[in-house]
């Protein structure tokens, strides 16, 4: 090739030009529509991959996110403005045309029922005990299989004073526990007004609406106080006949003939918390796949 300043003939491989003039560099070759092609696979891949992590990631959060709000509001008591008027009422009791005591197998065990009046209430969940609960061992020791839950329930003057919104209720293996958060709190209370109610039921359709209920739901049962026993383990528990006693022997124990749950609290919390459970582990095994 010849030097453009120059004219004299320098070898293809040269670099610079006797009289110093130096020859441009040579263009790096384009690569080939293959090799592009393959380069862009590549990149996008790669940004594929971190999108992908990142929304796997952010779909882990607000599914744990969803999941803890619903464990802490799918147990809220409603207000006074979503309570039925059913629950103003007072519990129905009588004392006629009662059936003899009865028989009743749970678990191969045999429990006498001993009916001493007809009964009927509806009230507001504020607490629950479960009898088969992990931590309860008093059922277990007794083998009382029969006392499948307490129910904490309020209604009447709690419900209209609207006082069930300022307490804290809960449940220990056989009674029911309220705080207040304040002497006025206090002084709005009807101790006559909740019952801690001993829920007794050998039908198995029974057992799984009555196991069901939450607090914040609004419930209708009926049947019969009574008392109860299993003579081959000598266990006998009694009931509460009065809604305006206290201390030990002050709950209802109730053999319940018919349950109804009027209102469910909180539905679409409760939805949500299976749901943001499942999501949450799915999206954790897909982070620990990526």
């Amino acid at each position: 090739m010849n030097c453009p300043q120059c004219q004299c003939y320098c070898p293809p491989d040269s670099r610079e030009c006797p009289c110093g003039y130096r020859f441009p560099a040579d263009k790096p070759a384009k690569p080939s529509p293959f090799a592009r092609r393959r380069e862009a696979v590549l990149a996008f891949i790669s940004g594929a991959a971190g999108t992908r992590i990142k929304l796997f990631r952010l779909g882990f959060l607000v599914c744990l996110l969803f999941w803890v709000l619903a464990l802490l509001l799918d147990d809220r008591l409603p207000p006074e403005s979503a309570i039925l008027p059913e629950l103003h009422e007072e519990p129905l009791q009588a004392a006629g045309d009662l059936p003899v005591p009865f028989q009743v197998s749970v678990k191969k065990l045999t429990y006498v029922v001993k009916p001493l009046f007809h009964y009927q209430l509806s009230g507001l969940v504020v607490s629950q005990h479960r009898g088969d609960s992990f931590l309860d061992i008093s059922h277990r020791r007794w083998r009382d299989y029969l006392n499948i839950k307490d129910l904490c329930v309020v209604w009447g003057r709690n419900i209209r004073s609207g006082v069930y919104r300022e307490m804290k209720f809960w449940n220990r293996d056989f009674t029911c526990m309220c705080r207040f958060a304040d002497e006025e709190t206090a002084g709005l209370f009807s101790v006559s007004h909740l019952a801690n109610n001993h829920i007794l039921s050998a039908d198995r359709a029974l057992r799984r609406r009555i196991l069901g209920v939450r607090p914040g739901d609004q419930v209708r049962f009926q049947g019969y106080l009574a008392s109860y026993s299993q003579p081959a383990n000598q266990f006998s528990r009694g009931t509460s006949t009065v809604r305006d006693d206290t201390g030990d022997g002050a709950c209802e124990t109730v053999y319940v003939t018919d349950f109804q749950v009027l209102r469910r609290a909180n539905p679409g919390w409760r939805a949500a918390r299976p749901l943001a459970f499942l999501g949450g582990a799915v999206f954790l095994v897909l982070l620990l796949l990526a």
